[in-house]
């Protein structure tokens, strides 16, 4: 008979362990759930803010440099091209192709100063790669000057190596500026 009276004690006692068990689990999972919400929460805040400093300078891009300098690095590529065309005319010497390549000079430094230096406010990253297209540009255009190999006022010649080049260099800083995310 002693037997029997020791039994449910014992599933008593396991009751009252299960049942402690239980509540110290309710308590681990409430903890847990507390410690992940603050965690997303603030994992949610942070991609908002990075958003919003995406989206902030995407509009900068759109108001600094789309809007209002988009116009000064068509007409500035216009003279380049009308200061380049003079590179047609037949036998030009050295001093007429020093001369060509000053004023192109001082076109890609208006090109700097009135357009792309307004990115240096958005992304570095993205001045430095249109920098540096622009300056690779006027190293070619400098190069191909002085190139006594390279007979400039050959139409097929002067297409290949100036028109198509700045074609591509114009098309590649527009593509850059257009995909550009923030």
């Amino acid at each position: 008979m002693c037997e029997v009276l020791t039994q449910p004690e014992q599933v008593i006692d396991y009751m009252n362990i299960l049942d402690i068990a239980f509540k110290a689990a309710t308590v681990c999972i409430a903890g847990f759930n507390v410690f992940f919400a603050v965690k997303i929460f603030r994992l949610k805040d942070k991609k908002d803010e990075t958003e919003k400093e995406r989206d902030r300078k995407i509009q900068l891009l759109k108001t600094l440099v789309l809007d209002h300098n988009l116009k000064n690095y068509h007409s500035i590529f216009d003279n380049i091209e009308m200061q380049l065309a003079s590179l047609q005319q037949p036998n030009l010497t050295n001093e007429d192709k020093q001369a060509i390549d000053t004023q192109i000079a001082d076109l890609f430094i208006q090109l700097r100063s009135k357009f792309y230096d307004s990115l240096l406010a958005i992304d570095d990253n993205l001045y430095e790669s249109i920098k540096i297209k622009a300056d690779a540009l006027q190293t070619h255009f400098t190069e191909t000057i002085f190139d006594p190999g390279i007979n400039l006022t050959y139409m097929p010649k002067y297409d290949e190596l100036i028109s198509q080049k700045m074609t591509t260099t114009k098309t590649e800083i527009i593509k850059k500026l257009f995909n550009y995310r923030g």
